[in-house]
């Protein structure tokens, strides 16, 4: 259960489907474990209505990082939220339904928009002990508290991707609907002729299985005929991120990098389209995911998009390659980045 008051694809989902929802005049009550801060969602997205909210306790919010711990641990809540409410949308899904009254079992949908793979933390090839130790306890922990009842077999489960849709096959043997609910992209908020800079962006929540190390490599080894280009990183942050940041700062040292690349942690909107539109180049590192917002924006913004191939944006949004470039590794992805330079300079 990621928090929605952040930086970050599900933070924007979500906030978005709320928006929807006030715009059709739907009062909406909200189950979260964390606490929810409105201002900041306005700034970082724009103003959203949340009728009532429903938390744990302090001592259960603290175990709640772990999305099928905190699930069990708000059951209560859940109950209590699900006798005031018509309908319930339950973003992700998992554990919760073994608690529906009767009278919801047929108005309670799933949107499923995270990835589900528990084992992508292995090939995202970080180094640090300290980030990798944590992710596996993670892991550790949600497996020890799920079992065969907490996948939602019987309900309505729609993907947000058809990579989404495999894995909830591979991974929780579930069938999900046919349909895909694609999140809504506000394209034409983006302006792809606005003139480019020597600028390569990344963008997405600043997070182990985000890849951003990754990317890092590939504009360090990418752009050494080229020490005229710089990197933006813009993504959103919580209590996990500043180990990996602390991280990300070490390999940008070993790469004597450190006066060309810029963190902005929870940009604003009107920030994030700004670096889009002077951008060149998004690296998109993520691997084992669905698609990202993030690559169709920058495309809307003008961008050329390089992609992990084993993932959703490759696949589906780039069409295997149709639109962008793709890379299976760091020193495919620094080659494919050094060619699209060379070829740059030539046009140019």
């Amino acid at each position: 259960m990621p928090r929605i008051s952040v930086g970050g694809g599900f933070a924007r989902v979500t906030r978005d489907l709320i928006a929807a929802l006030n715009f059709m005049g739907k009062e909406v009550y909200l189950l979260t474990p964390f606490k929810v801060r409105m201002e900041k969602i306005k700034k970082l997205y724009g103003s959203i209505k949340i009728d009532k909210f429903y938390y744990p306790g302090k001592i259960k919010s603290f175990f709640c990082r772990e999305e099928f711990l905190a699930r069990k641990l708000m059951k209560n809540e859940f109950k209590k939220m699900a006798k005031e409410v018509d309908f319930i949308i339950d973003m992700d899904g998992g554990v919760l339904h073994n608690y529906l009254p009767e009278k919801l079992k047929k108005k309670y949908v799933i949107w499923r928009v995270s990835c589900i793979n528990p084992e992508t933390y292995k090939i995202q090839q970080v180094k640090s002990a300290k980030v990798l130790v944590k992710i596996i306890i993670k892991n550790v922990i949600k497996k020890i508290v799920t079992n065969k009842k907490d996948l939602p077999y019987n309900f309505k489960i729609y993907p947000i991707d058809e990579w989404t849709k495999r894995e909830l096959i591979s991974f929780w043997h579930v069938k999900p609907e046919k349909k895909c609910l694609y999140p809504e992209i506000k394209v034409e908020e983006f302006n792809p002729n606005r003139k480019k800079e020597n600028l390569i962006a990344v963008l997405g929540r600043i997070a182990p299985n985000k890849g951003i190390h990754n990317s890092i490599k590939i504009f360090a080894n990418g752009t050494k005929k080229f020490s005229d280009y710089k990197l933006t990183i813009l993504g959103g942050v919580t209590p996990d991120s500043e180990k990996y940041i602390k991280y990300l700062n070490e390999i940008i040292k070993e790469f004597g990098i450190k006066n060309r690349i810029e963190i902005i942690k929870d940009p604003e909107f009107k920030r994030i389209k700004e670096i889009m539109e002077k951008s060149k180049v998004l690296i998109d590192s993520q691997k084992g995911v669905s698609l990202t917002l993030t690559a169709i924006e920058a495309m809307a913004a003008g961008c050329i998009v390089i992609a992990q191939k084993n993932a959703g944006t490759y696949k589906e949004v780039l069409d295997n390659g149709k639109y962008g470039f793709g890379f299976d590794n760091v020193k495919e992805g620094s080659k494919q980045l050094e060619k699209y330079f060379l070829a740059w300079k030539i046009k140019a």
